[in-house]
């Protein structure tokens, strides 16, 4: 189920995520990014700048959201932005939302193919991004548009 938080943002294509979220641009933050070398800092930057922004610190549970957000961007980029055609740029989404005590991460990519939960562990060298993401949240899923598109999310609480 779609937390309402992320609405109808799936379906709309191309995503306008203000428009789609219903809300107010002081609880929303949106970015791009390409499976890009500068993409990983790209990200890191948008979500640690919107959470300094809204006045989130460590404290309240930044590095979790800055993990997910991470791990969330990562999935895209290794298995939706980085199979498209060579010498095609496609492009994915980073949402934030700030509500009711939490901080919901929503990644959206040109892909219809649905994320993979396995097994892992914090040992494992690789495949561990969803194991961080079912830790670090205390909901995720996922959605596909009929245009063609998926929206993976999480739900971060931030703590007082």
């Amino acid at each position: 189920m779609i937390p309402l938080e992320i609405g109808n943002l799936a379906v709309s294509h191309p995503p306008d995520w203000g428009l789609a979220l219903g809300i107010s641009t002081a609880g929303f933050a949106a970015s791009t990014f390409t499976d890009t070398f500068a993409a990983r800092s790209q990200v890191r930057e948008f979500t640690h700048e919107t959470l300094a922004e809204w006045d989130v610190n460590r404290r309240q549970g930044a590095d979790e959201i800055l993990a997910v957000a991470w791990e969330l961007a990562a999935n895209a980029i290794q298995h939706a932005l980085r199979t498209t055609a060579p010498h095609t740029r496609t492009k994915a989404w980073l949402g934030l939302v700030r509500k009711d005590g939490a901080i919901v991460c929503a990644v959206t990519d040109p892909s219809t193919s649905l994320p993979q939960h396995r097994p892992s562990s914090l040992l494992d060298e690789t495949g561990r991004g969803l194991f961080l993401v079912t830790r670090l949240s205390t909901a995720w899923g996922w959605s596909v548009s009929h245009a063609g598109t998926k929206t993976v999310w999480a739900r971060v609480p931030t703590r007082p």
